[in-house]
C-alpha cells in the first residue's frame, strides 16, 4: 500500500452518483426563493460540493436566521430524499465500491466519509446503504454548521485526525472542485477525482488530482499511487 495509511471518502458524486438529484432540486428550489433562475452549469460551479448554509446565504441572502437556514435545508433535502427513493435504479453505490470497501475492512485499513451532507441526510444514507458495515457513524465528518464547509480545509483535516492520521498519509475520494480544493488545502497526501464521464480535462485546474476515474472497479490501482 506504500504511503497510504487511511482513506477518505466524499459521499455524494463520489460513493453515489447523486449529482443530478441535487440539480434538479436545486433548479427549482432556488428560483423558488428568487425569483430567478439557475443554469446546470451554475449549479455544477457554484452549489455542488458546497454547505447548505453558504449556498442559501449566497442566493437568498446574508439576513437568514440560523432557524430560517435550518427550515430551508430541511425542505431542500426533502425533496432530493422523495427524488432518490423515487429512482432507486441510479440511487446505488458507483461501480466496484462495495468490493473496495470489503477489501479496505478486510485489511484493517482505517476509513471515514467527509461529506458536506448535514444529518437527516447521512442518518438516511446509514440506514439505505447499511454503511456500519464498513463505516464508524462516530468518526465521519459531516455537515454540523461547526465548520467552514469545502474548499475550507477544515472537514479534511477533522476525518484525518478522526483516523490518527497524518493529511499527507491520507487518500481522498472526490467529485467536486471545492472538495478537491478543501483535499488539496489541508495537504492530503494522495487525491482521486470521481467522475461519471471521467473527463480528466474537468480536473485540469483542480490541484493536486493524481488520478481520474469513473468508478472504483481495480481497486488496487488507488493504493499503488506514488508521492
Amino acid at each position: 500500500m506504500g504511503n497510504i495509511k487511511a482513506v477518505i471518502f466524499d459521499f455524494n458524486g463520489t460513493m453515489i452518483f447523486d449529482s443530478e438529484f441535487h440539480r434538479r432540486v436545486w433548479y427549482e428550489f432556488i428560483p423558488r426563493y428568487t425569483g430567478r433562475r439557475v443554469s446546470y452549469e451554475e449549479i455544477n460551479a457554484k452549489i455542488l460540493g458546497r454547505d447548505n448554509a453558504s449556498i442559501l446565504k449566497n442566493y437568498i441572502g446574508e439576513h437568514l436566521s440560523d432557524r430560517e437556514i435550518e427550515e430551508l435545508t430541511q425542505e431542500k433535502e426533502a425533496a432530493y430524499r422523495r427524488l432518490c427513493l423515487e429512482n432507486k435504479e441510479r440511487f446505488k453505490f458507483v461501480d466496484g465500491l462495495y468490493e473496495f470497501l470489503d477489501y479496505l475492512k478486510e485489511k484493517e485499513i482505517p476509513i471515514t466519509i467527509a461529506t458536506g451532507s448535514e444529518i437527516s441526510n447521512l442518518k438516511f444514507y446509514f440506514e439505505y446503504f447499511e454503511l456500519s458495515r464498513w463505516f464508524d457513524f462516530g468518526r465521519v465528518i459531516y455537515d454540523d454548521g461547526s465548520f467552514p464547509g469545502k474548499p475550507s480545509p477544515d472537514i479534511y483535516l477533522r476525518a484525518a485526525a478522526a483516523l490518527s492520521a497524518e493529511p499527507a498519509t491520507c487518500l481522498v475520494f472526490e467529485d467536486a472542485h471545492s472538495g478537491i480544493l478543501a483535499a488539496h488545502n489541508a495537504g492530503i497526501g494522495y487525491i482521486v477525482a470521481v467522475s461519471e464521464t471521467e473527463e480528466a480535462s474537468a480536473f485540469a485546474s483542480a490541484g493536486g488530482v493524481d488520478l481520474v476515474t469513473k468508478n472504483f472497479l481495480g481497486y488496487t490501482r488507488f493504493l499503488e499511487l506514488k508521492p
